[in-house]
């Protein structure tokens, strides 16, 4: 029987540094309940190469909308956020601190569309305290310096910094293809003004993730604003999303030297919805529940029209194409057997290309005949075209070799191996059950046990189906073309799945 191991290192290196893309970013909005409009993503065909150990300080700046509700009613303030964030985390060097600390900052400051009598002026600092354990980071967020003053009907506020505190604690999660975090946070903020002192005070949770194709931060956050005689308890759920939809369209003109080709829309959904539970004994007429978006954007990237005919009435012909498309298939299309067995090494290659995972610039490598190699595998050699998609994939703990060592670049791989694979990009594993325990598959049996939580959980996220008769086949090889619609269905789950559940789920507010 097969086991699948961590292959056995031959020839250790002494760090490798990999440097995660930044789609999107812990606290793009902030922590207090107020949306921004999110992040482009990285374009869909960028072949994405490591970047540098020492990165520079990154600024974020982008519109901003928050509701007021210290006069006793929500008052929509349109402004602007800048994040200024001097993290320098990589998880993947094994000579960085495992525990170190630094600067965080926001400011948010007016716009040209904010209401004439609202304004937030806002400068909040934080030394974020961070350890790594495995591929996690826990991250506390520390009040360094909180300035703050906010106009709203008519009325001035004033932070007293001494009695205002602001906490978040952060717990990251990095597998292959996604980083998810969760985090708790609790403000409480003073403030002075002409009707003597108005106390809000916030607590609640944040989930998030990031991948190449969507990312989305979600808040559920519980809020009370209290003043002299008066008091009012209201919830809010922000939520910034942003994500690629990869839509095909034909071209009018008759005249034209192909059909039609695929684009990629981005587009962002920002919106934040409150219910208001205690209602202030003020004479507003306030509504219990209201949603309110940021403008949407569309940002369009154009695919290559890649000559697929010859697929035509396949199987995976749809599944084919946007894998050409997108430039995941990346063979000549003229030898490309849709029926043929697909290898170890081009379905490690696929998912690298699928999931975005950062590859070496062999640019600028030392050209030094005498430079040290490190084979981690025997059999993938340096000298092969796939050689740093295989070691992107090791270094982030997507691949695997078996218990000799070996890869097995160039062997068929079976249907329970993809799957396992597969689901490493994901890192959802945890929904499968455990190894013992029975599949939805008429051949369960004959799944091997080390793959069974994830062929599991791969059905239940609905990437991989039985066949005409409810059989997994797990010993089978994976064609080329059942490779490609395994990869596409990993990919639009990445899209439109994955956002659907830290949205909708949650906020409970419709597109």
């Amino acid at each position: 029987m097969k086991k699948l191991f961590k292959s056995m290192l031959i020839g250790i290196a002494a760090a490798f540094i990999l440097s995660f893309p930044a789609y999107a970013q812990l606290g793009d909005s902030a922590f207090f309940g107020g949306i921004s409009e999110g992040r482009r993503l990285d374009k869909t065909t960028q072949l994405k190469i490591n970047e540098t150990k020492n990165k520079k300080q990154e600024e974020y700046k982008a519109p901003y909308k928050e509701l007021i509700f210290l006069t006793g009613r929500p008052i929509e303030y349109n402004g602007l956020i800048t994040k200024n964030s001097k993290e320098k985390i990589d998880i993947y060097d094994k000579t960085a601190k495992k525990a170190d600390e630094y600067k965080l900052d926001y400011k948010f400051e007016i716009s040209a569309t904010t209401p004439q009598d609202v304004s937030v002026n806002r400068t909040i600092k934080y030394k974020v305290k961070y350890r790594i354990e495995d591929k996690q980071i826990i991250k506390d967020f520390e009040t360094d310096d909180w300035d703050e003053t906010i106009n709203a009907g008519g009325v001035t506020f004033t932070l007293d910094e001494d009695q205002s505190y602001s906490n978040v604690s952060v717990i990251e999660d990095y597998t292959p293809g996604v980083t998810y975090y969760k985090g708790n946070l609790s403000h409480r903020a003073v403030y002075t003004g002409q009707d003597g002192n108005t106390t809000l005070e916030m607590s609640g949770t944040f989930y998030g993730y990031t991948c190449a194709y969507s990312t989305t931060e979600t808040f559920r956050i519980d809020c009370t604003v209290s003043n002299g005689n008066w008091q009012m308890q209201y919830q809010l759920r922000p939520s910034v999303s942003v994500a690629k939809n990869l839509q095909y369209t034909e071209n009018e003109p008759t005249s034209i030297s192909f059909e039609g080709n695929y684009q990629d829309i981005m587009q962002n959904k920002s919106g934040l919805s409150y219910n208001i539970y205690v209602k202030p004994p003020i004479s507003y007429d306030i509504a219990d529940t209201r949603t309110v978006f940021i403008d949407t954007f569309n940002d369009f990237e154009q695919l290559p029209a890649i000559d697929t005919g010859y697929v035509k009435g396949h199987f995976a012909e749809y599944d084919i194409k946007r894998m050409y498309a997108m430039q995941i298939l990346t063979e000549d299309p003229k030898f490309y057997q849709p029926d043929q067995a697909i290898t170890r090494g081009q379905f490690v290659e696929m998912l690298v290309r699928a999931i975005k995972l950062p590859v070496e610039n062999t640019q600028t490598k030392s050209k030094s005949k005498k430079a040290a190699v490190n084979l981690v595998f025997p059999d993938v050699l340096p000298e092969r075209d796939d050689y740093k998609y295989i070691m992107a994939a090791y270094r982030s703990d997507l691949a695997v070799g078996r218990s000799n060592g070996h890869f097995y670049i160039d062997s068929p791989i079976e249907r329970q191996e993809a799957i396992v694979i597969l689901l490493r990009t994901l890192g959802l594993e945890t929904l499968g059950l455990e190894p013992t325990s029975m599949t939805a598959f008429t051949d369960n049996s004959k799944i091997a046990s080390w793959a069974k939580k994830e062929v599991y959980a791969a059905n239940k996220l609905g990437i991989v189906a039985g066949d005409e008769d409810g059989n997994f086949r797990p010993t089978d090889f994976v064609s080329k073309a059942e490779a490609a619609a395994l990869v596409n269905r990993l990919n639009q789950y990445m899209r439109e799945d994955l956002q659907t559940d830290y949205t909708e789920n949650i906020v409970n507010y419709a597109d």
